[in-house]
């Protein structure tokens, strides 16, 4: 068992690698090295490694022993999966619970969407995840809201992964989000499945296209590398 001190450091290794893999800092795909994180944050092995172990119960590192650890890849399969779930649960309880949102904070978010500076991807992200994670939390069911946060969690990265790679579409958010608000006030559960039915569609097209160039991008890779590897071969 880790002793106190090494069970801080632990801490906030963990929150450093955790930030950096959410911000997409550490891009997924991403290799991490020990040695490296040591050396950056000035600490030893055994809290680095605790913290390592913790992100992967977060499903943020695949850790293979003896030989790697990489951060988690974001794949167009992955991304399909979270955007199914959002669009089955978000439509479902959007419509059903819409006579029981608080109207004061569904319009202090479409406030905060239209004044959203939106080249600051961490506070829209931010604020894009809380918004969703709210339509969910009307329903009080404490495993489902659980489960929710950590499904926008991965929604967080996905979006700053789409944003790192030029993908992002983010002018037409205020129009987007002020839709689905708007069927709520109404409460009128047919637009509401169809508004947010749309927007989760686009944006997971957004999406994909990230996980396409990512995924064309590491092709290359693997094919500059067995070419490096051919050349080196031939000398011998």
């Amino acid at each position: 068992m880790m002793d106190k001190q090494n069970g801080s450091i632990a801490d906030r290794v963990f929150t450093h690698l955790k930030t950096k893999i959410q911000d997409c800092d550490y891009m997924p795909g991403a290799t991490l090295h020990e040695k490296q994180i040591c050396e950056e944050l000035g600490c030893g092995r055994t809290p680095v490694r605790e913290a390592l172990l913790a992100l992967r119960k977060e499903n943020l590192v695949d850790i293979f022993p003896r030989s790697s650890i990489r951060v988690k890849p974001i794949t167009g399969g992955y991304i399909n999966e979270i955007y199914q779930i959002r669009k089955l649960l978000e439509s479902a309880v959007a419509s059903k619970f819409c006579q029981l949102y608080d109207k004061s904070a569904l319009m202090a978010y479409d406030d905060k969407f239209q004044t959203v500076d939106i080249s600051d991807d961490h506070t829209y992200y931010t604020i894009d995840t809380e918004f969703h994670l709210f339509l969910i939390r009307v329903t009080g069911n404490q495993t489902l809201i659980e489960f929710y946060k950590s499904l926008m969690q991965v929604q967080y990265r996905i979006g700053m992964y789409a944003s790192r790679l030029h993908t992002a579409v983010k002018s037409d958010t205020y129009p987007q989000h002020h839709t689905i608000i708007q069927s709520i006030l109404n409460e009128d559960p047919a637009e509401i499945e169809r508004v947010v039915a749309a927007h989760a569609n686009r944006s997971l097209v957004i999406s994909l296209k990230a996980a396409s160039l990512c995924a064309v991008s590491d092709d290359l890779d693997k094919r500059q590398m067995k070419g490096a590897y051919k050349n080196e071969d031939s000398k011998v």
